[in-house]
């Protein structure tokens, strides 16, 4: 068997590890090629040119989006894969036939997500002009093209992201020694020191931040906004690497709590999901913060537009506002998608080690249905914890942007944090669901 056929036949044969990946490939080439034909488009040219800036700052965010959404999916999928690599040495292979079979899935998963995802694109092309036409107040449809610029671009763009993504991540693996790739926890992932001055330090860092963000006004933003930032994202961060360790000690300290029916083994396994995911909640929660920040600031920004009556050079100013909610909306949908699969693929990634470690815990005792609650808590806080911090950064976000711009709107801002927890329950549903399923205790029962 050659080394193209194996990569073929391991795409086939496993398609369960490859289909997220494959997925979220797909997703983000398809997203890219609709913005860039609505700006490549011919029928456009004077109607493209009064939103281009926005369009082409959009298209920027989605590049940008691109990168790091197919990087971190890439990443977290080949690192899912370092035992199946490993026991590839174990039984002959040299590294530079590792290096070759990743680069061969790589240029198969490219061509097909492109083609998929151009495919999509253009089927889509139809509802997403019909959208923009309506926000932008034109009389006639927007008829469906495909320009040759953008795909070319998008094709050609997204090849060369994968391939370089591939060969990047095929040297880094091919240098691992066997046992280093059969391992399956990482170094980084070792118990760091307890330290409780750091952990109250990330509650002193955040008060002070929400303190000044809501001071914050015209006179002192050019003072205050990078203070707010930066001790936001560093209290962020030591709040979940280590107060939530801090947390946990306060709650063990607790006999009546601790030592209640299997609380002393969700407590310790909870433990160990805070540790080897703090730094995947901190990305998840900042992400969260801008989500919900930009959908509530696209809205305050229009409004104070609107009580103003800003004339501007457009002949219909609410258009241009309500393709401003519309961009800000997408944006934050796409960052919806990838805190909600960055925390999908690092479920998966573990999987193989969170199954040996529940087998155990049913050989001590603990019955299915026992297992499926602690399983769904070890999801819910993954999923939720970051929710929170997030949807918190954003309520003092959208207040210091209220002194700012002079207007206030907390009905919608509510609503969309209500929406963003609707989703994120139903993302929640459907991750926990689908991580039972593959290890095996839908049926009640764990294999």
């Amino acid at each position: 068997m050659t080394l193209r056929s194996l990569a073929f036949s391991n795409i086939r044969g496993n398609w369960r590890s490859y289909g997220a990946f494959f997925m979220s490939s797909v997703f983000s080439v398809m997203i890219f090629y609709m913005y860039a034909a609505f700006v490549a488009h011919p029928d456009l040219a004077s109607e493209a040119s009064k939103v281009r800036v926005g369009m082409v700052l959009c298209q920027f965010v989605i590049v940008m989006f691109s990168f790091w959404f197919v990087l971190y999916a890439n990443s977290a999928f080949l690192r899912s894969r370092r035992k199946e690599f490993g026991l590839f040495f174990m039984f002959g292979m040299t590294r530079m036939q590792l290096r070759r079979l990743i680069v061969y899935e790589g240029i198969l998963i490219a061509l097909a997500a492109i083609a998929a995802g151009i495919g999509l694109g253009i089927f889509f092309s139809k509802p997403f002009l019909m959208t923009l036409a309506v926000l932008l107040g034109m009389k006639d449809s927007i008829a469906v093209a495909v320009p040759l610029d953008a795909l070319w671009m998008t094709a050609g763009g997204f090849f060369i992201l994968f391939i370089s993504i591939s060969i990047v991540k095929a040297l880094q693996l091919a240098r691992l020694e066997i046992t280093e790739l059969l391992q399956l926890t990482d170094e980084e992932e070792e118990r760091t020191p307890h330290s409780p001055s750091l952990a109250w330090l990330a509650i002193a860092a955040l008060a002070a931040s929400y303190g000044m963000a809501l001071v914050l006004n015209a006179a002192n933003f050019n003072r205050l906004a990078p203070i707010i930032l930066l001790l936001a994202i560093a209290g962020t961060y030591l709040l979940f690497t280590r107060f939530s360790e801090q947390l946990l000690r306060f709650i063990i300290g607790s006999s009546s709590i601790y030592y209640y029916r299997t609380n002393m083994i969700v407590l310790a396994q909870l433990g160990l999901k805070l540790k080897k995911n703090a730094r995947m909640l901190f990305a998840v929660s900042i992400l969260s913060a801008i989500i919900v920040t930009a959908s509530g600031t696209v809205y305050m920004l229009g409004l104070a537009v609107q009580l103003d009556n800003v004339q501007t050079q457009y002949e219909d100013p609410q258009g241009i506002i309500s393709l401003t909610m519309f961009i800000g909306a997408f944006i934050s949908f796409l960052f919806f998608i990838a805190s909600g699969s960055m925390i999908y693929f690092k479920l998966f990634t573990d999987l193989q080690e969170d199954q040996s470690e529940y087998k155990a815990l049913t050989l001590v005792g603990i019955t299915p249905a026992e297992l499926r609650t602690i399983i769904s808590m070890q999801v819910g806080m993954l999923f939720f914890a970051p929710c929170l911090v997030g949807i918190i950064h954003a309520l003092f976000a959208l207040k210091a942007l209220d002194n700012l711009l002079m207007v206030s709107n907390w009905l919608y801002s509510f609503v969309i944090i209500g929406i963003y927890i609707g989703l994120q329950t139903i993302y929640f549903l459907v991750a926990c669901h689908s991580y039972m399923k593959s290890i095996s205790l839908t049926k009640g029962s764990l294999k």
